[in-house]
């Protein structure tokens, strides 16, 4: 463990849900063989109610630059809007990663580019009015 980095072996300390990550190993060409295929191993089924959708090393964690504003209202958002709607609808263990993903997502595949847009040159707009006053 790094004496600069107090996280550094966090991933080796705090394991996201273990038992319900289903583990990708390959024992077949550690063993120098390939009579074990992955349509003969039982694969456990994960549960989309109380399982997550991938685990935290699957994660990459990327820095939003936003106001304190947005932010505070972002995280509002996620915790008493779209946390307690995915609740309501008896999914449980959410954690902060998958709604992110899905929001990302969301924003991808819905194509909200012109939405974006102008919300980027409204807060352009906003701007330059109030530098000329």
């Amino acid at each position: 463990m790094s004496d600069d980095d107090p996280f550094a072996d966090l991933g080796e300390t705090l394991e996201d849900e273990p038992d319900d990550e289903p583990q990708d190993t390959d024992d077949a060409s550690e063993s120098g063989g390939d009579e074990e295929t992955p349509s003969q191993e039982p694969v456990e089924r994960q549960n989309p109610m109380t399982d997550s959708a991938f685990s935290y090393e699957a994660a990459k964690q990327r820095p939003f630059y936003a106001r304190e504003a947005t932010i505070e209202d972002f995280d509002s958002w996620l915790k008493y809007e779209l946390e307690r709607e995915l609740n309501q609808q008896g999914y449980q263990n959410i954690v902060v990663r998958e709604m992110t993903d899905a929001l990302l997502r969301t924003v991808v595949e819905e194509d909200l580019v012109d939405e974006v847009a102008e919300r980027f040159e409204q807060a352009r707009e906003s701007a330059s009015s109030k530098s000329i006053e």
